[in-house]
């Protein structure tokens, strides 16, 4: 019985382990986000940059704080070094205090 339970568990491990890991492309959501300000939306393959964008949201005792929302999508975008200072400060300027995203 315990080797049944150690296989299964060694089984799991091994699928876990071999599932890829989905993380946030600041240079990606760049890319949408300025399309989305010249009037383009990106269609599907925007949709994940766009949500990690909006995904990031600051509060300070239970309520939404604009600045400090703006302030940590910045960094995020800013970890995109190839990357436009000017469309980067654009974006942020313009979605940085939204609440939710489109």
């Amino acid at each position: 019985m315990n080797t049944v339970k150690i296989i299964a568990v060694a089984l799991w491990l091994t699928l876990i382990s071999a599932m890829p890991a989905q993380a946030k492309d600041p240079c990606k959501a760049v890319l949408c986000l300025a399309g989305m300000l010249t009037g383009n939306d990106g269609g599907s393959e925007c949709k994940s940059a766009v949500n990690d964008y909006f995904s990031i949201v600051k509060f300070k005792k239970g309520k939404f704080k604009k600045s400090a929302t703006k302030e940590a999508r910045g960094a995020f975008l800013q970890q995109c070094t190839s990357e436009d200072e000017g469309w980067i400060n654009k974006i942020n300027s313009a979605y940085g205090t939204v609440r939710k995203g489109f």
